[in-house]
Parts: C-alpha cells; sequence; structure tokens
C-alpha cells in the first residue's frame, strides 16, 4: 500500500498538476491514492453497475474526506443505441449530485482517435466533446482559459500616426 507513496511525494515536488487514472480494481493504494487525492473525478457508464459503484465511491469519499472537496463525476458513453441505461436526472438523483459533464457516445470520433494515436481535440476541435473535455480539465485544476487580448481598431492608427 505505501509502495506509491515516493512516486507521489516525487510527483508532487516537481509537478503542477498530476492525473491518475485509477484502475477499476479496488485495493489498498487505489483507496489510498482516492482519499490523499486534492479532487477526484469518477468516470461512470450510465447503467445499474456504475451507479451502485459510483454511488459506494461517493459514500466512501465523503466519510474518508470530511474536509476535502466532494468527488465529482462524469457520464460517459451515454446514448449507446439499443443499450438500457439510466438517464442523467435518475443518476443525480440516486448519487445526490449532479454530473459535471455527460460524454455522449460517438464511435467514429473516438474510433478515429483511438486509431490515429490521436488526442479527441487533434480529431475535432470545435467537436462538443472537445469542449467538455476543456470543462473537466478547467474544473478539476481550477485554471481557467487564458483571455485573448481583445483586438481593438484603433492601434493600427495610433501606429500610422507615431510612424509619421
Amino acid at each position: 500500500t505505501e509502495a506509491f507513496d515516493s512516486i507521489f511525494d516525487t510527483l508532487r515536488a516537481t509537478m503542477p498538476c498530476i492525473v491518475l487514472d485509477i484502475p477499476h480494481q479496488w485495493s489498498g493504494w487505489t483507496k489510498r491514492a482516492l482519499i490523499g487525492a486534492d479532487d477526484i473525478l469518477i468516470v461512470a457508464a450510465p447503467d445499474l453497475a456504475n451507479l451502485r459503484n459510483t454511488k459506494n465511491m461517493f459514500d466512501l469519499l465523503k466519510t474518508s474526506r470530511p474536509n476535502d472537496r466532494p468527488p465529482l463525476y462524469c457520464l460517459n458513453q451515454v446514448g449507446i443505441p439499443k443499450r438500457p441505461e439510466i438517464n442523467t436526472g435518475e443518476f443525480a438523483k440516486a448519487i445526490e449530485s449532479q454530473p459535471i459533464v455527460s460524454i455522449p457516445f460517438d464511435p467514429q470520433m473516438f474510433g478515429s482517435a483511438a486509431n490515429n494515436g490521436q488526442m479527441i481535440a487533434e480529431i475535432a476541435a470545435g467537436h462538443r466533446t472537445t469542449e467538455m473535455f476543456l470543462q473537466i480539465a478547467q474544473r478539476l485544476t481550477g485554471r481557467g482559459e487564458a483571455k485573448k487580448p481583445r483586438k481593438s481598431f484603433l492601434p493600427p492608427f495610433i501606429e500610422k500616426l507615431r510612424a509619421k
């Protein structure tokens, strides 16, 4: 269980932000890593097994981390045809929290990205799923998108006047 502590300490000392993709398997080190995390995002599919697991994790993490922010969750693969799923409202009611995003099932885009070894933003920069990933990143890191300076029509005229 303590084997990862030195790795986490080194990462914390050298990186401004650490993202861990914890395996589905529940073990001592995964529980320890989650309890020690600053923020937690649970990714769940909208089905009964994921609802049960998400609810159990929420309850455990809320009691284990009473002074920390509660975990967040997002729903992934929403809207798979012919698959029975729990709608977002019912899922949120059971968890007692709204998902930060609900990522739609899009096999074409995700398959293309996986086959090409690219990120979703590289495949479809303007796609709403790309915006959802940006929302997740901003929420977890607490950083907003850098504002671009507003372009004004005055600087070119001022430059011309200075040149004269």
